[in-house]
């Protein structure tokens, strides 16, 4: 047999990790759907700081590159004044991701749908057109439930906790490939 030690070698690292990060996905996705307003709360106050530091940042730029521009100084305090309210009045953050998702799942619903008429009728049209389906419906849902801020919470907390899920088991079976490929590619018989 020959053995190719610094291929396999990358190859274990890979699947150790990925399936530590498939761990987490999962675990974190579980308690998004078991306490999806904790999950849809923490979603909305984790967005505020990214925007809260991504406004100094826009800051430090303006104030770097064109200090006298106005439009830079009114990006970066726009920023950080979102961002700060999405931390400290997280209810209204949260409605707010909640119809960015809605307006993302009605993308996602007309991206599926033109691609199930545009594929060859040989390739199977019914994953498209169900995800379509399955994204207005989710989208509806949402716009359905934006003027409560718990009911909001919740879904954005179920919605995350399961796409977690899915990436979790996504990442373990791409863990469990990667352990294919070493056992059948890495060694070869002489």
């Amino acid at each position: 047999m020959i053995n190719y030690p610094a291929r396999k070698a990358f190859y274990e690292g890979y699947i150790v990790h990925t399936k530590r990060l498939a761990i987490a996905f999962i675990l974190l996705g579980l308690v998004g759907i078991f306490f999806p307003g904790l999950l849809g709360m923490t979603t909305a106050v984790f967005v505020g700081w990214v925007m809260f530091f991504l406004g100094l940042s826009a800051a430090y730029y303006t104030y770097k590159v064109d200090s006298k521009s106005v439009l830079g100084w009114i990006k970066a305090l726009l920023l950080i004044v979102t961002g700060l309210l999405m931390v400290f009045k997280p209810l209204a953050g949260v409605v707010a991701l909640g119809l960015i998702v809605a307006a993302y799942l009605f993308i996602d619903a007309a991206i599926n749908f033109s691609l199930a008429f545009t594929l060859k009728p040989a390739v199977n049209k019914i994953w498209p057109i169900l995800n379509g389906l399955v994204s207005t419906i989710l989208g509806v849902i949402f716009i359905m439930y934006a003027p409560n801020p718990l009911a909001t919470s919740w879904l954005l907390g179920l919605y995350v906790g399961i796409s977690l899920l899915f990436d979790g088991f996504m990442l373990w079976s791409l863990g469990k490939g990667a352990d294919k490929i070493v056992v059948e590619e890495l060694y070869i018989e002489e």
